[in-house]
């Protein structure tokens, strides 16, 4: 393969005319044969060229790229055990690949990041953030570092505000330029009496201080960015709180949204004209997919994402998926969001997710995974679970059909068995897959011989299947692929 670059400076690789806005991040690959031509303006663009030359198998011919939306990213802000280091920078290098540019770093119980926000960063804990930040740096990703201090902050009080500045000015000489205010998950409603007195009620506190850091970091460095998830972040976008927050502080200020409820099945580009209405400011959505903490714990969400507006790019800053405790199993549908917002006209769920599947699991195994990944599509997003499966039993399809996939289920349980990082992950969910494998088998076996000892087994296994606690095919299936044949 031979590769040619071209920096220009002019309309052809600076402007995006589908999205009306100048960009870094343009593109043009001529194909002809084993060659290829980029044109770009820059190192950024030129990165995501050669990235796309990789992923994509490309016949002859000219290609015109610019991301559908501005910024494209996920957060780490799931209630859980932090990600470690090696799985941080394995996952910003993957995403960065498939063309996310942002990523934010809240973990809930990273404690200096919420709990212990008045301290500053031990050494240690400061030097892998460091590493973390040159190698984000590295792959063209903005990394934002975010403070969470509305569990117990007082307002009013300058002392409290010196000390949130001095741990931003850790991160800040660390080499973060990006930074996130969280008020999410805290009281409605003050308090502290000094507070109650100067601001009567949250959301003026709120706006206060909001502007206060901005005007400081903007002295520290004037291009410093700023984003701010707000107590409410979901809903119509008209509500009094949001509503009063988003016009009262800078338009420049990044303002995180989860649509309608807090892991929304839909999001919508008139539900993001509303807020925009509302609030003056284009909402920057914080997606709560994949992630599967508090009351989803028992979930494993590897589906696709779906249910995003094609043209959702023109009416939001971007989106910032959040991820999963269990990192290994947050790339499958974290590459599924890095395609949709890379190209949201042209995103087709299915194919990205089988995409995805051969990128995490490699193409040889790829298939009978699916065969095990395709019951885990149970989330807000309201996919169909176990669609091979159903349309196997409910749709016509042959006995020999049906023995084949039993067949990958299988081989599909015996991969689980393995020491890779993402069969540890999974290892609550294989084994209630185990016990799934065979009673589907064993319902394949009565449909063909109706033998009432068979069922009797099938009956024993699916309580023993219900005593696992971890969500995956429902009981509810097996007895109608049972008695609906």
């Amino acid at each position: 393969m031979n590769i040619e670059v071209k920096r220009l400076n002019s309309r052809r690789v600076l402007y995006d005319e589908k999205n009306h806005r100048f960009t870094d991040e343009k593109f043009i690959v001529t194909v002809n044969s084993n060659n290829f031509s980029i044109e770009c303006s820059g190192d950024k663009s030129e990165f995501y060229a050669r990235n796309y030359i990789q992923r994509n198998h490309l016949t002859n011919g000219e290609y015109i790229i610019s991301p559908s939306f501005k910024v494209r990213g996920y957060i780490e802000g799931f209630y859980g055990a932090p990600w470690e280091q090696s799985k941080r920078l394995n996952m910003l290098s993957l995403m960065a690949h498939y063309g996310m540019n942002t990523y934010f770093y809240a973990p809930k119980d990273d404690p200096y990041h919420r709990k212990l926000w008045r301290e500053l960063y031990p050494e240690n804990e400061l030097s892998d953030l460091k590493v973390l930040i040159k190698e984000a740096k590295k792959n063209f990703v903005d990394f934002s570092w975010c403070i969470a201090p509305g569990l117990d902050v007082k307002y009013s009080s300058d002392k409290e505000f010196s000390l949130l500045v001095d741990k931003i000015k850790q991160l800040y000489y660390a080499g973060v330029s990006s930074f996130g205010l969280l008020f999410d998950d805290i009281s409605e409603e003050l308090i502290f009496s000094e507070d109650i007195n100067k601001y009567s009620e949250t959301v003026n506190a709120h706006i206060d201080l909001v502007n206060k850091l901005y005007i400081w970091l903007k002295d520290l460095d004037s291009s410093i960015h700023l984003t701010v998830c707000p107590t409410l972040y979901h809903g119509k976008g008209n509500e009094y709180y949001i509503s009063k927050l988003g016009k009262n502080i800078p338009a420049d200020v990044s303002l995180f949204w989860t649509g309608k409820d807090i892991c929304s099945r839909e999001i919508s580009s008139y539900e993001a004209i509303s807020f925009i209405e509302n609030t003056n400011h284009k909402p920057l959505y914080w997606d709560n997919y994949p992630v599967n903490d508090m009351a989803m714990h028992f979930e494993m969400h590897l589906g696709p994402v779906i249910g995003r507006d094609k043209d959702l790019n023109k009416y939001s800053e971007g989106i910032i998926f959040n991820c999963m405790e269990y990192a290994e199993c947050s790339k499958i549908p974290l590459i599924t969001a890095a395609d949709y917002l890379w190209n949201s006209e042209s995103y087709f769920p299915e194919k990205s997710w089988k995409r995805a599947v051969s990128e995490v699991i490699g193409s040889e195994k790829a298939e009978s995974f699916i065969a095990f990944a395709d019951n885990l599509r149970i989330s807000c997003l309201m996919d169909e679970n176990a669609k091979i499966l159903k349309k196997l039993f409910f749709g016509n399809s042959k006995n020999e059909e049906i023995a084949c996939h039993i067949a990958r289920m299988y081989d599909s349980a015996e991969f689980l068995k393995n020491d890779m990082p993402i069969c540890s992950e999974l290892k609550n969910w294989s084994e209630k897959y185990f016990i799934a494998c065979d009673i589907i088998s064993l319902i394949a076996n009565y449909l063909d011989s109706r033998n009432c000892d068979i069922k009797e087994q099938i009956f024993q296994l699916i309580q023993k299947y219900n005593s696992i606690p971890e969500r995956l095919i429902d009981d509810s299936d097996f007895l109608e692929m049972l008695y609906n044949i």
